[in-house]
């Protein structure tokens, strides 16, 4: 954040903030600040992603224990209501979007 607001010239960031980062990463021109912003974007984009690889392959490992170990408690945990669904869709919202696939005038 410092660095882009260095970046930006911003007169808040005291010049011993400053000095200090543009000594921590050797920076001498502004192409070169540009460059070593986008890369810690980059790095950052990378630990979310490894992360969130991360959290997806635990939740496999747990429910695969999970099936093997107690299929009921397994099968249970799949019915709950999944808290991430914001806006259910209404009856004829979902009508009307498999009669557009399906082309016919009556689901029933």
């Amino acid at each position: 954040m410092a660095l882009v607001e260095i970046q930006r010239d911003y007169r808040k960031v005291t010049n011993i903030k400053r000095t200090r980062l543009l000594k921590k990463y050797n920076i001498e021109k502004k192409e070169s600040l540009d460059q070593l912003t986008e890369e810690l974007k980059q790095k950052v984009s990378t630990k979310t992603q490894r992360l969130f690889r991360y959290k997806r392959r635990q939740t496999q490992y747990y429910q695969n224990n999970l099936f093997i170990t107690d299929c009921k408690k397994f099968y249970n945990r799949l019915r709950q209501a999944n808290p991430n669904v914001k806006n259910v869709p209404g009856k004829e919202e979902v009508e009307n979007f498999w009669r557009q696939i399906y082309g016919k005038k009556n689901l029933t």
